[in-house]
Order: C-alpha cells, then sequence, then structure tokens
C-alpha cells in the first residue's frame, strides 16, 4: 500500500462525523482489532476492491444510523465499531463475501479456530 496515497484516504476522514479517534496527530487504537480493521479497509481500497469514497460515505451513513437512535452523550459510543459496521456493509454490499462467509469467519476468529495473523 502506498504510504502517501494511505495518508491522503485517512485525510479525506478528518473533520467531522467520520473524522478517527488521535492523540498528538496520531492515530488512536484502544485494541489490536481496530488497528486491524482500519488497515483492512485501507488495503481493501488501495487494492481496487472499492473507491475509499465509498467507504467514507459507508461510515458517514452508519454513523448518522447510530446518532439517530442514541443520545449524543451515550457511553455506549465506540468509534471503531461503527468503522468495523460500514466495513462490513460496504464488502457484503459489494459482494466481496457474502454474509454467511463473513459470519463463519468471524465466528472462528472468535473462537479461536483460526490463527491470529498480525
Amino acid at each position: 500500500m502506498d504510504a502517501e496515497a494511505s495518508k491522503q484516504r485517512i485525510g479525506q476522514l478528518n473533520g467531522g462525523v467520520a473524522a478517527p479517534p488521535t492523540l498528538c496527530n496520531n492515530l488512536q487504537f484502544e485494541e489490536p482489532w481496530q488497528g486491524r480493521i482500519f488497515g483492512l479497509a485501507l488495503a481493501l481500497s488501495e487494492a481496487g476492491n472499492y473507491p475509499w469514497e465509498s467507504f467514507r460515505q459507508s461510515l458517514i451513513s452508519t454513523i448518522a444510523e447510530w446518532e439517530a437512535a442514541h443520545a449524543r452523550d451515550d457511553p455506549s459510543w465506540r468509534y471503531y465499531e461503527q468503522w468495523l459496521a460500514a466495513f462490513e456493509k460496504l464488502v457484503i454490499d459489494l459482494g466481496v463475501i457474502n454474509p454467511v462467509e463473513l459470519h463463519e469467519r468471524t465466528e472462528a476468529f472468535r473462537l479461536r479456530l483460526r490463527d491470529e495473523v498480525i
């Protein structure tokens, strides 16, 4: 993945509801899976599976749906859960993966039936 292209894509998220959490201008991940899903969304876009703008719009839409159903100060808000939901919706809608396969892979990972690849 081209580092400059990735920086541009991340920059397109800055400002507004889609902006990722940062600390001292660096992306902030609280758990390893958050960095993985962030990187996976970028990598699949870079590989031509979808335009970055499609992911960005999916993320904005997903966040808007969450906000419409929750109070602004709801403590259950987790940015990367919205990122994951937006990513899953997009790759299913585009046919990159089907819902059954996604569920099976998720369960295998959750139950530690698959080796983690870092």
